[in-house]
């Protein structure tokens, strides 16, 4: 890709208003994310509340930047910490991770309804193996084995059951669709008019990639299959162009949203450390602000 291109889309782009946007997209998913978070919390023991829970989920912001796995373990942590010992505090976790899941798997399988049938054929089977194993997971929460229940960590599973499972997968997926409809919304503030039936099929699954521990939130991966299903709305004169002004896009928004998460991040942080009264070798998430 010509690097000459890549600078001048980056030069030339809209970068007041995709700051704003960015912000305004931070914002508004913390929100959801920490309510869904206390609905699915609920279902298995009880949540803090939403006030502690956001600050929580926002100090988790700065090792998000290193990977998504990463930010739900120092939630895990923080939840020990706020009295729910660790395998309490680990079985919500996994019930969260579960939930998130479920939320993101029916939102792939519907976005393949939506897409065309060059994307939808190669990725059915995956959407398909992918239910099924939700289903028998939900199937074994329903039967409550005995052998679950000794260990301590499923127990929080088998606490929610089958429907606090459905109830805190269906707060989850309000998180997860707006989660897409922000990211298409980045093309449309950069100047790409990217149709909404094209990003509600696409984006489900470029969130399934970029949560696999490939790269470093990933990093590359995820710009790699912007640049290929979304070139033909850029703009630019010859594949290449419109090809650089998508990765344009895509480094100037990863950019911002790192920048932004470190400083929500840092301020949330700040506030947990007043609430948890922390110590600050003890923080999961010292050390973890870019420098």
């Amino acid at each position: 890709m010509p690097l000459g291109a890549v600078a001048a889309a980056l030069a030339g782009g809209r970068w007041g208003a995709l700051t704003a946007y960015v912000a305004f997209e931070l914002a508004a998913l913390l929100l959801v994310d920490a309510w869904a978070t206390v609905v699915t919390l609920r279902q298995c023991g009880g949540s803090p509340p939403f006030r502690d829970v956001l600050a929580m989920r926002g100090a988790t912001y700065l090792l998000n930047l290193i990977h998504f796995g990463a930010g739900q373990g120092a939630f895990g942590w923080y939840l020990a910490r706020a009295g729910r010992g660790g395998w309490g505090a680990g079985g919500a976790l996994l019930l969260m991770l579960a939930t998130q899941g479920l939320a993101l798997v029916l939102l792939v399988a519907g976005g393949l309804l939506l897409a065309p049938p060059w994307l939808a054929r190669p990725a059915l089977p995956l959407a398909v193996a992918a239910l099924l194993g939700i289903v028998a997971y939900l199937v074994v929460v329903a039967i409550r084995p005995g052998w679950a229940q000794r260990i301590a960590l499923l127990r929080p599973l088998l606490l929610a059951g089958l429907r606090g499972h459905l109830v805190a997968g269906a707060a989850r997926v309000p998180h997860m669709v707006l989660l897409v409809l922000l990211s298409w919304g980045l093309y449309r503030v950069w100047g790409m008019p990217v149709p909404l039936r094209f990003g509600l099929a696409v984006w489900p699954i470029l969130l399934l990639v970029s949560a696999l521990p490939i790269t470093p939130s990933g990093l590359g991966t995820v710009q790699a299959m912007q640049v290929s299903v979304f070139a033909e709305w850029a703009p630019g004169a010859d594949l290449a162009s419109r090809q650089a002004a998508v990765l344009a896009l895509t480094i100037a928004s990863y950019a911002l949203a790192l920048l932004l998460q470190a400083a929500i991040g840092a301020s949330a942080l700040r506030a947990l450390r007043r609430k948890l009264g922390a110590p600050r070798a003890e923080d999961p998430s010292a050390g973890a602000t870019p420098s």
